[in-house]
């Protein structure tokens, strides 16, 4: 059976909202997963969550599941319309209509996530668990001179609680060895400290003494980052990925509405045939 002109601008329209979602998942994972976020989030989750980044994860399995459903509404479309269903034309025009309304609730949340991870990534909070880590690295000292751990005392190795983890892969920094040159890697951000290496020097603001030079090194806060702070880094880059997210939700809505719209049309002219005979 030959499709007319009109089945045919619907498959192709559906064929491209079919498009837009294999490019919604790669962009949605991307963002989720790749450059080390992925990481940081696992490190970040386990050190209190204070970055509420469950609420990113939330944002993308509903990106990710409207992006699915895009694709998979393409072979139902397309059977369709070649059988020429009413019902199932409807039932693609209510599911294009859902993941509509789906990317707009996770494109405003994560603009509402960008604007507020100003106060989530608050000088407070990282001091505090910056404090943390300061508090065990005496624990380890202290273990040290009774003789205990001795070789736990001397090592420069990262210890394996969150709060240490967190720091050493937010800090790290990726160092050419034949250019002499700096280059951050993954979700490396290249800082020192919540404003600078000083809040490793003294104590988080604390009343004890800060780490030697051999600690802060351990945890991959070099001198050459010495005045780059990780909560500006972490505040830009979060910011703009949630950006990018709501960005990428917002933007494909046109031919979605155009896509739902067709199958709308379609599904009523094959309902009323006398509406469109010559």
């Amino acid at each position: 059976m030959a499709l007319s002109s009109q089945d045919r601008a619907l498959i192709g329209v559906s064929f491209g909202t079919a498009v837009v979602g294999i490019a919604l998942i790669a962009i949605g994972f991307f963002l989720r997963f790749g450059r080390g976020f992925g990481t940081f989030v696992t490190y970040a989750q386990k050190d209190n969550d204070f970055l509420e980044l469950k609420r990113l994860d939330m944002v993308f399995g509903l990106f990710v599941a409207a992006a699915c459903l895009l694709v998979l509404t393409f072979l139902l479309v397309t059977y369709a319309t070649i059988k020429k269903s009413r019902f199932l034309l409807w039932v693609y025009c209510a599911v294009i209509a859902l993941c509509i309304v789906v990317q707009l609730i996770a494109g405003l949340l994560s603009f509402n996530y960008a604007d507020q991870i100003n106060q989530l990534a608050s000088d407070e909070i990282l001091y505090e668990s910056l404090g943390k880590v300061i508090d065990r690295s005496y624990f380890l000292i202290l273990m040290r001179k009774f003789k205990l751990f001795y070789r736990m005392g001397r090592s420069t190795k990262v210890p394996n609680d969150d709060e240490s983890q967190f720091w050493s892969h937010t800090q790290q920094t990726v160092i050419h060895k034949l250019l002499l040159l700096t280059v951050p890697t993954n979700f490396q951000l290249s800082c020192c400290g919540v404003f600078s290496l000083a809040d490793w020097k003294n104590g988080a603001s604390r009343n004890l003494a800060g780490l030697t030079d051999t600690q802060i090194t351990s945890l991959n806060c070099y001198q050459a980052n010495a005045n780059k702070g990780c909560e500006k880094e972490m505040r830009s880059r979060i910011n703009t990925d949630a950006q990018y997210l709501g960005a990428a939700s917002m933007a494909v809505l046109v031919v979605e509405i155009v896509a739902s719209f067709l199958a709308g049309y379609r599904a009523y002219a094959l309902a009323h045939p006398e509406d469109y005979a010559m």
